[in-house]
């Protein structure tokens, strides 16, 4: 929690909060941050319903020229094969928190916290996948 502190005196949306608050604010983006990075295909719902988690959509143009099967990246899921967590779900849960809490100022203070919590547990992953792989070689 006290990275998140340290990473949270960046955005002033958060660093301006009372403790107390600010506490659960951040507790709650990186809870949501954390179930956005978990996310995967394998996810209940979050498959993408147009390539069904593949990342692959058929590419019906070129599959009638050419006469047979040809795939395209999904242009639903960006070739990804699920959707992410809606930000929107997080400052729903933050509005709790701070009922006078407005859509502009969410994104323009608040969000970048949350989606900089999210690539920060990427970096995280790739430093212990590193490690992983430098101890098992």
């Amino acid at each position: 929690m006290t990275a998140i502190a340290g990473l949270s005196g960046k955005y002033r949306g958060v660093a301006k909060l009372e403790g107390n608050t600010k506490a659960k604010v951040l507790q709650v983006l990186a809870t949501f941050a954390y179930a956005d990075y978990c996310r995967s295909a394998a996810t209940p719902g979050a498959r993408c319903r147009d390539c069904h988690g593949t990342g692959r959509a058929v590419d019906i143009a070129k599959t009638e020229l050419w006469g047979r099967v040809a795939e395209k990246e999904c242009g639903r899921c960006k070739g990804v094969g699920y959707s992410r967590m809606p930000a929107s779900a997080a400052y729903r849960a933050v509005t709790m928190l701070i009922p006078n809490l407005t859509q502009p100022t969410w994104s323009r203070t608040v969000k970048p916290l949350y989606d900089a919590l999210v690539v920060q547990c990427h970096k995280e992953e790739s430093i212990a996948d590193n490690i992983l792989n430098a101890i098992t070689r």
